[in-house]
């Protein structure tokens, strides 16, 4: 009886045992049917790039968009080498070539962010163990335009550069999750990580002041005078006067931030009209007369006759020509060195100074752009010798052609120094206004009267002066010419010249400033009013056509 009672329970443990070694067989040797559709099988967990905001210019002109593209990977286990040569020309070469051997993983990128026209090629492959996912590209659609402004990303979308740099925390969208699986048919599924949804559209935006119509003529005429003389590098600057708005800015040598290779040459990725520092010449002699003049220095009624040259401690400066008797204004129409020179000579340097910081020189102006350089001025108690003379004529002293150009802009809307802005407004995603750029005064640096004084003489400089180049028919154009040496390890180097012209249009109440600044020519002439006026003619005139 007792061997009855215990036969059951043995029987149910011996069962038991049979089932657990069958499940265990099942698992580590399944089926060859198993197999063979577990194999076909994939699937991976993946970060990709989602779509970053939008940048448009002040008409809503597209400039940095994101759109839709394939980023390609395979999985070693199911990969075989021998079919790495139909990828060829389709993919990286270093990418290719770890691809022809065998490989451990389960997974290896071989192209990211592929442009349709190939993605499509890839795909008819359809070959084992290559699989895509779907991500977003960052398009610049106007190609070089604007390109030091706009900046560029990464290829994993991170802002790197310009406003794209500047502003990646509104732009930037963090990555999405994906689950990417292939069944054995060969379908792909992409879906997002579980409890995750997908990013829609990032409507976040970055809109410009700058107006893509005006920005293209800059650049345009900016680079057939940069080209026609050879020159090394070139800037210009487009500035409302009254507001510090920036309508337009070109620098150059350029680079398309569609196309990484174009980024190996690290002198087109400065963008020279904030990072450039450059003794500005003659450009500087309005503002340095402006002071004069509020200062009770040198009066309207001052005269003195230029022979040509002067000496000062143990320089001499010398013009290009003796000027006979001058006065303030025609100082500054026939740029005159002698005339700066001996206005100055009882000038305190604390003072002037002071004048200068106030005007923003030796300081960022705080432009919602990265890299802006603070350019270079001595304190006062170095200026000893013949600094001062030499400051007066825009030697000895290191700006930007942003600062120049706003300080210049103060003598063009009645003495005040205007923070300059690029941005109009910031928009978070989901249309929240995050920034929106205003003018905004710094401060009063010269009288009503003296900018208006300036106005005059830099108006003569056109009409009858050195500027007379910059003339434009029609349109009341008032400027000033500069041509600087450059200064090297030893003293100026020989051969080298920034040649530069800034004007403002309509004179009488200037609705545009613009700086324009040519590096190093090496073929032609090298004075501001034979090399930069010019330039600064033909944009004036190809915007006259379109306003």
């Amino acid at each position: 009886m007792k061997g009855l009672r215990k036969s059951p329970w043995l029987l149910l443990a011996v069962f038991i045992l049979v089932l657990l070694f069958r499940l265990y067989t099942r698992h580590l040797d399944p089926d060859p049917r198993i197999r063979s559709q577990a194999g076909s099988q994939y699937w991976a967990r993946l970060k990709v790039a989602a779509p970053r905001g939008f940048i448009r210019d002040r008409n809503g002109i597209a400039l940095a968009i994101s759109t839709p593209a394939l980023s390609f990977f395979i999985d070693p286990t199911l990969w075989d080498p021998g079919n790495a040569p139909l990828l060829q020309d389709l993919i990286p070469r270093e990418r290719l070539e770890r691809i022809s051997t065998k490989m451990e993983g389960r997974y290896f990128p071989i192209a990211r962010k592929v442009d349709p026209p190939i993605s499509e090629r890839i795909i008819n492959l359809k070959l084992p163990g290559l699989f895509w996912v779907k991500e977003t590209k960052r398009i610049y659609p106007q190609g070089n335009t604007l390109c030091h402004v706009l900046g560029f990303c990464s290829i994993d979308d991170t802002g790197l550069a310009g406003t794209e740099l500047f502003w990646d925390r509104v732009l930037f969208a963090p990555p999405e999750g994906r689950i990417i699986a292939k069944d054995a048919k060969g379908h792909f599924v992409d879906v997002a990580l579980p409890g995750h949804t997908l990013t829609a559209d990032n409507d976040s935006l970055v809109q410009l002041t700058i107006d893509s119509r005006l920005q293209h003529i800059l650049e345009q005429r900016l680079k057939e005078g940069m080209d026609s003389h050879r020159a090394e590098w070139a800037a210009a600057i487009l500035v409302e006067p009254s507001t510090g708005m920036i309508l337009g800015m070109a620098s150059l040598p350029d680079f398309n931030p569609n196309v990484r290779t174009t980024f190996a040459d690290k002198e087109s990725l400065r963008n020279n009209a904030l990072s450039r520092v450059f003794e500005p010449g003659s450009t500087f002699k309005p503002i340095i007369m402006s002071n004069l003049l509020d200062n009770g220095e040198v009066s309207l009624d001052s005269t003195i006759n230029c022979q040509g040259k002067i000496r000062v401690a143990d320089v001499t400066i010398h013009d290009i020509k003796a000027h006979g008797k001058v006065n303030p204004i025609s100082i500054i129409a026939d740029s005159c060195n002698v005339g700066m020179v001996t206005g100055v000579k009882h000038s305190e340097p604390f003072r002037t100074y002071s004048f200068l910081k106030r005007c923003g020189f030796g300081d960022p102006s705080g432009i919602e752009l990265p890299g802006e350089e603070s350019g270079l001025i001595m304190p006062p108690s170095q200026w000893r010798g013949s600094v001062p003379a030499t400051i007066a004529i825009g030697q000895g002293i290191g700006v930007t052609p942003l600062q120049l150009a706003m300080a210049t802009a103060s003598i063009a809307n009645g003495g005040t120094l205007m923070k300059p802005f690029i941005v109009s407004e910031i928009r978070r995603k989901g249309g929240k206004l995050e920034y929106q750029g205003k003018p905004f005064a710094v401060g009063e640096v010269m009288s009503a009267r003296t900018s208006q004084l300036m106005r005059e003489a830099m108006r003569q400089a056109v009409e009858k002066g050195t500027g007379r180049t910059a003339a434009v028919p029609g349109v009341k154009v008032a400027g000033k010419t500069g041509t600087a040496q450059v200064p090297g390890a030893g003293g100026y180097l020989k051969g080298d010249y920034t040649p530069s012209f800034v004007g403002f249009w309509p004179c009488d109440d200037p609705k545009y400033l613009l700086l324009v600044v040519i590096g190093n020519p090496r073929e032609g002439d090298f004075l501001g009013g034979k090399v930069a006026a010019p330039v600064f003619r033909s944009i004036v005139q190809d915007m006259e056509l379109i306003s």
